[in-house]
C-alpha cells in the first residue's frame, strides 16, 4: 500500500478498509460498557436522598402539612401544573336497573368543549346520602366496560357504595384518533394513544398526567355533588394505570378523600430501576426523581387518613419496592399520629383480582360505611360493553365530531407559548443540556494503526464523572501528524456504520480533512445490553427505558447526547493534530449538532431529515420508533426547530459539506455575534 501511494496510485473509497477499522474501534475498553445504566442508577440513588431528608423532617401533624405542600409544589412543577380551571358539567344520558344496583351513563365535560364518559353504579333501596368510591381505570381498551373493573364496581355497589367508573383519555369511548372518513381508530391500544400524546406534551413542557388528574377531579366534583352521595365519605381506588391515577390524585387533591386503596402500582423507584421496569408515559414526570419524589411521597398526600395498598405478589411492579414504601409510609403516618397504612397481597400476577377487590370493599366498609353486608353472597354478572356506553357506537368522536380533542388543546398551548417566547434560547438550551457539566478528560488511545490509505486512532474520553465516550480519528496517512481542519461526524449508529459511509469519509480525507467519527450515548459501540426481556428499540424497549429514567432525573437522552457532542468538541480542540473544528451530522444526529452549535458557536453542516419539533406537535400522527432520540422536555417553550436553524444562519454557523470542498477556510470556530 505504501509503495502504491508513493507511485501516485489513484485512491478510491474502500468500504472493506473502513470495515477493518470499524471492527477494531468497536471494542472500546470496559469503562464504556453499560456505563449509561450504571450512571443513571447512581444519579437516582443520590437524588432520592433529597426525598429521604424531607420525610425525615416530618415529626408531627404540622411538619407533615409543610412536607405535603412542598411535595405537591414540586410535583406540579414536574407535570406543568393542572389545566386551566373550568366549571365542569355533567349529563345523565341513560339509566337502567340491574338486580341490586342501577347504572347511570354520564357524559362529563371536564374541559371546555371536551367530553369524558363515565358509569355510576347506585345501590337500589335507600336514597339518602351514601358513601361513595371513585374508581379510576387502568390500561384497557374497554375502559369502564372491562369485566375486571365491572367486578370491582358491582362489588362496591353491593356493599352499599355509589361508584363512579371513569373512562380515562384514550380508553373505552375516549379514543381520540378516530377517522370518520374510513370509520377506523388507527392507533391500536390505549397505551399507544397515551404515548403518542404524551411525547407532544413533553415537548411543550407539560405531562399527559395533568390531563388524567384534571379529568379525575372533574369526576370527583360530579360524584361529590350528587344528592345521593355524602361528600365527606368518598374513597378512591384504581388498578395499574388506575393505581397511578389514584396516587396522583392523593397528592393533588388528598384533602378531598376520606381514604384510598391504590392497587397494583405502588413500589419504589429503586426497585423499578433495579428490575429494568418501564413506566408508562403518563408515569414519567420530568425531574421527579431529581427532586427526590418517590412513590411514598404520592401516598403521603392523603396522610394521616386511612390507606390500604393492594399488591399482587407476582406483579411486574416489584413487590420488594412495595414493602419498602409501606415501611416509609408507616413512619410518616406514625409521626403525624395517624393509623399506619395497611397492605393486602394476593398470589397472582398483575390484576385487580376478586381477592383484592374483596379486601378493598372491606377496607372501605370499615372506614366509610355504617353497614355490614354479607359480601360472601355477592354474585357477579358482567354486562356487555354496549350496556355501559354513553354514545351509540362507543366512540365520542363519532357522536361528537366537533368535540375539542387533546390534540386541539395542545395545538392551542403551542400557539400560546410560542407567542410568549423570548429571543435567544441559547442560555436555556445550555442549562437544559448541562453544558457546563461537559468537562472532557484528556483522551486515551485504545487502538491505532494504518489500514489502506487511512491512519486511524480510536480514542476514549470521559464526558463527566461516570460517563465515557469514544470515537475514531481518520486521516489520509500521507498527512503524517500535521494539524488538519477536523470535522466531528455524527450519524445514526456511529462507528458501527463506518463502512456504509466510506464514500463520504474518503472524500473528506481526500480534501484534506481529519474526521472524528464518534458514538453518542447508547449508540454504535456504546449500544447498551437489553434491560429485562425487552428489545432495544421497539415499543417499551431498552432505549425507551433509559430515556424514561433520564427524563425523571431532569435530563434526557437527547440532552445527554448533546453533552457528548460538546465534550467531543472540547476534546478535539485540544487534540495536537486538529484545528478549526466543526460538526457534520445526518438524520436525528442533526438535532444534537444544531443544539450544540447554538450554545457554543460551533460551525456545522446538518440535514433537514429529522422532523421539526413544532411539526411533531401539530401533526396528528408521528413516528414513535425513535422517540428516545429526540424528546427534549420543554424545548418548545423556548424555541422550535425552524427558529434554531434561522438563528444558526443568522450567526453564520451553517457551512457546506466539507466532503464536497477543499476550502479549509470555510470551517471556522465562532461566527458573527448576535
Amino acid at each position: 500500500m505504501r509503495s502504491m501511494l508513493e507511485n501516485g496510485g489513484t485512491l478510491r473509497p474502500n468500504a472493506r478498509t473502513l470495515w477493518e477499522i470499524q471492527e477494531k474501534a468497536m471494542r472500546p475498553p470496559a469503562e464504556t460498557a453499560a456505563n449509561l445504566y450504571m450512571e443513571i442508577c447512581a444519579r437516582a440513588k443520590e437524588a432520592l436522598k433529597r426525598g429521604e431528608a424531607r420525610r425525615a423532617a416530618v415529626r408531627d401533624g404540622e411538619t407533615l402539612k409543610a412536607y405535603q405542600q412542598e411535595v405537591r409544589r414540586l410535583f406540579f412543577q414536574c407535570i406543568g401544573g393542572l389545566p386551566p380551571p373550568f366549571a365542569a358539567s355533567a349529563q345523565v344520558v341513560d339509566k337502567q336497573a340491574y338486580g341490586f344496583f342501577s347504572l347511570e351513563k354520564v357524559l362529563l365535560e371536564p374541559r371546555e368543549g371536551s367530553f369524558a364518559t363515565a358509569a355510576v353504579y347506585t345501590p337500589l333501596g335507600e336514597r339518602g346520602p351514601r358513601p361513595a368510591v371513585l374508581l379510576l381505570i387502568g390500561h384497557t381498551d374497554l375502559g369502564k366496560a372491562d369485566p375486571e373493573y365491572q367486578y370491582v364496581a358491582q362489588l362496591l355497589a353491593f356493599a352499599g357504595f355509589v361508584v363512579l367508573a371513569l373512562d380515562p383519555f384514550g380508553e373505552g369511548e375516549r379514543f381520540e384518533h378516530y377517522e370518520s372518513g374510513i370509520d377506523l381508530q388507527p392507533i391500536q391500544g390505549c397505551s399507544g394513544e397515551h404515548d403518542l400524546m404524551d411525547w407532544k406534551c413533553k415537548l411543550l413542557g407539560v405531562s399527559l398526567a395533568r390531563y388524567f388528574i384534571g379529568d379525575a377531579i372533574a369526576a370527583l366534583d360530579y360524584l361529590s355533588s350528587r344528592p345521593d352521595v355524602d361528600e365527606n365519605r368518598v374513597g378512591l381506588t384504581g388498578h395499574s394505570g388506575g393505581g397511578t391515577q389514584v396516587c396522583m390524585m392523593m397528592l393533588a387533591a388528598g384533602e378531598r378523600f376520606a381514604c384510598a386503596a391504590p392497587c397494583t402500582y405502588v413500589t419504589d423507584t429503586r426497585a423499578m430501576l433495579e428490575g429494568g421496569v418501564d413506566p408508562d408515559n403518563e408515569m414519567i414526570w420530568p425531574g421527579s426523581v431529581e427532586k427526590g419524589i418517590d412513590y411514598v411521597d404520592l401516598l403521603a398526600g392523603i396522610a394521616p387518613k386511612p390507606l390500604m395498598i393492594l399488591a399482587a405478589e407476582n406483579d411486574f411492579f416489584p413487590l420488594e419496592g412495595t414493602k419498602r414504601t409501606l415501611r416509609a409510609a408507616r413512619a410518616l403516618w406514625r409521626a403525624a399520629g395517624g393509623t399506619p397504612p395497611e397492605m393486602t397481597t394476593a398470589p397472582h400476577a398483575h390484576a385487580y383480582s376478586p381477592a383484592l377487590a374483596m379486601a378493598a370493599a372491606r377496607f372501605f366498609l370499615r372506614h366509610l360505611s355504617r353497614e355490614e353486608p354479607d359480601l360472601a353472597s355477592f354474585a357477579f354478572a358482567p354486562l356487555p360493553p354496549e350496556a355501559l356506553r354513553c354514545t351509540p357506537d362507543g366512540m365520542l368522536l363519532k357522536a361528537f365530531p366537533r368535540m375539542r380533542t387533546l390534540q386541539d388543546e395542545l395545538n392551542g398551548l403551542l400557539a400560546e407559548i410560542a407567542s410568549k417566547r423570548e429571543s435567544g434560547p441559547e442560555a436555556w438550551i445550555g442549562e437544559a443540556v448541562g453544558m457546563d457539566s461537559a468537562d472532557p478528560s484528556p483522551p486515551r488511545v485504545y487502538g491505532e494503526g494504518i489500514c489502506g490509505h487511512y491512519a486511524w486512532r480510536a480514542v476514549l474520553w470521559r464526558v463527566h464523572e461516570g460517563h465515557w465516550n469514544n470515537g475514531v480519528f481518520l486521516r489520509d496517512m500521507r498527512q503524517d501528524d500535521r494539524k488538519l481542519p477536523t470535522v466531528i461526524a455524527l450519524w445514526p449508529e456511529g462507528i458501527a456504520r463506518l463502512a456504509e459511509h466510506s464514500a463520504w469519509i474518503h472524500q473528506a480525507c481526500r480534501n484534506g480533512w481529519q474526521v472524528l467519527v464518534m458514538d453518542t450515548a447508547a449508540e454504535g459501540s456504546l449500544l447498551p445490553g437489553p434491560l429485562g426481556s425487552s428489545s432495544l428499540y421497539i415499543g417499551w424497549g431498552t432505549l425507551y427505558k433509559l430515556s424514561a429514567y433520564l427524563i425523571q432525573l431532569g435530563d434526557s437522552l437527547c440532552a445527554l447526547r448533546v453533552r457528548d457532542v460538546l465534550a467531543a468538541w472540547g476534546m478535539v480542540r485540544k487534540w495536537p493534530e486538529a484545528e478549526r473544528v466543526c460538526l457534520y451530522a445526518q438524520g436525528e444526529m442533526s438535532r444534537y449538532a444544531e443544539l450544540a452549535a447554538l450554545v457554543r458557536g460551533i460551525t456545522c453542516h446538518t440535514d433537514a431529515l429529522c422532523p421539526p419539533y413544532e411539526e411533531i406537535v401539530t401533526e396528528k400522527y408521528h413516528d414513535q420508533t425513535h422517540t428516545h432520540a429526540w424528546i427534549f422536555p420543554g424545548v418548545l417553550r423556548h424555541t422550535d426547530t425552524k427558529a434554531m436553524r434561522d438563528r444558526l444562519s443568522l450567526r453564520g454557523l451553517n457551512i457546506g459539506d466539507m466532503a464536497e470542498t477543499s476550502a479549509f477556510t470555510q470551517a471556522h470556530e465562532g461566527g458573527k455575534t448576535v
